[in-house]
């Protein structure tokens, strides 16, 4: 698939952030991708977006009010939520995390090591990958 024809089907990616700056930040760089956005700032949001809007990638953050990122990402799981997953965390060194990241098919990325366009390009050369 070209960039041109994967951009022509405007993807849309679900940034689940509470830091209201964090998530406008990211959001802006996804549209400023070619990306149609949705937001949310805690799980019960997240769930009744990806029920209802059925977005291609999820933006997750560890911590969240409600229901932290891995249980969150537990339970689309157990419904069948294949899309993938980024997620994210200030938390450093913690090869738990990375690990229940992988187990449940995530990627882990550290907030102060990955930018916003490092997160883009991530996103899209994965959802490029898998739309060969």
């Amino acid at each position: 698939m070209s960039l041109t024809s994967f951009f022509s089907s405007k993807k849309t990616v679900l940034i689940v952030e509470d830091d209201v700056t964090l998530r406008a930040t990211l959001e802006e760089r996804f549209r400023e991708g070619g990306y149609h956005v949705l937001v949310a700032g805690d799980a019960e949001e997240v769930l009744l977006l990806v029920a209802n809007k059925h977005p291609d990638v999820l933006i997750l953050d560890l911590i969240l009010p409600l229901k932290d990122g891995i249980t969150l990402l537990e339970e689309l799981r157990s419904l069948e939520c294949t899309v993938p997953v980024f997620l994210l965390s200030n938390l450093l060194g913690s090869g738990e995390l990375r690990k229940d990241a992988e187990r449940l098919g995530a990627s882990f990325h550290n907030k102060s090591s990955t930018s916003p366009d490092d997160l883009v390009a991530l996103v899209t050369k994965t959802l490029t990958e898998l739309n060969k």
